[in-house]
């Protein structure tokens, strides 16, 4: 599979769990007719941020990965750190619902920050 349309497929495979997380957002908003903040709600304020979480992430691990696709980094490496960021962002809404430490939380954010960094140095080698 060329890069780029690994690149596609990850788009909007994040694009449909970004979908899901701001679903949640609203549900969550319709319960408590909260509109705006959280109002001490916990559930929502959960909601509010696994979606902020992604929100902060995401983005820039995409031109990254933007990046790394048009300067053609090795087919394997970037599906690996594809897959990555797809399974810590799919674990990562699930263990923040859990309000004590816990493993899919932690191996979901692990993994994005695992694959924001190894893309960033990638990136910055590929342009030295």
């Amino acid at each position: 599979m060329q890069d780029t349309h690994l690149l596609i497929l990850t788009t909007g495979i994040l694009g449909l769990i970004f979908f899901g997380l701001t679903v949640w957002v609203v549900a969550e908003r319709n319960k408590t007719k909260q509109m705006l903040g959280d109002g001490g709600s916990k559930p929502l304020e959960v909601a509010i941020r696994a979606h902020a979480n992604f929100a902060e992430f995401v983005p820039l691990i995409l031109l990254l990965f933007a990046c790394l696709a048009h300067e053609g980094l090795n087919a394997v490496l970037f599906l690996v750190l594809c897959g990555a960021l797809v399974l810590g962002r799919i674990l990562h809404p699930f263990g923040i619902r859990i309000l004590h430490p816990n493993v899919p939380r932690a191996t979901g954010a692990m993994l994005t920050w695992i694959v924001l960094l190894v893309s960033s140095i990638i990136a910055i080698v590929l342009a030295v």
